[in-house]
């Protein structure tokens, strides 16, 4: 059996273009980076890596746009599990758009942060249940250590 990580998994840039475009990590540690200009740089994630993207862009009339995108790459020979705008395959296990959802993602990151849990870590499916909760205007549900907990042991034994 193949070791995940030696496959390649998920790949996009980052641009920051002051006041403009800028996009960063939340959370989310990358294999590699690279400065491509002084604008872009490019970041790597192995296969099951999770991470945040947050975008903000500013048009020329002044309107903002800021989303958050909650994404886990996956090994290559996922073709079905593309984004267009990663190179690689990826899982989007959240995306929010607008400043009311995207602060109650961050809100919820925080909260999880404050436990002493990784946002990394945490089980893709509480990550699209919120998303879920949140387009349908509903109360953002809780994750907490039992429910972290439960997660491990799901996954250690499946």
């Amino acid at each position: 059996m193949n070791d995940l990580r030696s496959l390649v998994g998920a790949q996009l840039d980052l641009v920051w273009i002051e006041t403009r475009i800028e996009q960063w990590l939340r959370f989310g540690t990358p294999e590699t980076s690279v400065a491509i200009d002084r604008y872009r740089r490019r970041v790597s994630f192995a296969p099951g890596d999770v991470f945040a993207l947050m975008r903000w862009v500013s048009s020329d009339t002044g309107a903002v746009t800021v989303s958050l995108d909650i994404i886990r790459a996956l090994p290559s020979h996922r073709p079905e599990a593309v984004l267009p705008w990663i190179t690689g395959a990826a899982d989007r296990l959240l995306r929010q758009t607008g400043d009311g959802p995207v602060r109650a993602v961050l809100d919820t990151i925080t909260r999880i942060e404050r436990q002493g849990l990784d946002p990394r870590a945490v089980c893709p499916d509480y990550w699209r249940d919120l998303d879920a909760r949140l387009r349908a205007n509903r109360s953002v549900p809780p994750y907490g250590r039992a429910r972290h907990e439960a997660w491990l042991w799901r996954r250690a034994t499946s």
